[in-house]
């Protein structure tokens, strides 16, 4: 015969975790954003000459 067992689990700061994910999300969209923009940098460089005095 079979007995099944139930546990019960409380985790009692889970807002903490749900705060923390939360967190990593707007962090991940920024690091997304950030190496989008290093990607698509285009420099502005000046070539021109200019005289030395």
């Amino acid at each position: 015969m079979n007995k099944e067992t139930t546990v019960k689990l409380v985790i009692n700061n889970i807002d903490e975790l749900y705060d923390l994910v939360k967190k990593a999300q707007q962090q991940s969209t920024e690091l997304k954003e950030t190496l989008n923009s290093i990607q698509t940098f285009i420099p502005d460089v000046d070539l021109s000459k200019k005289k030395q005095e």
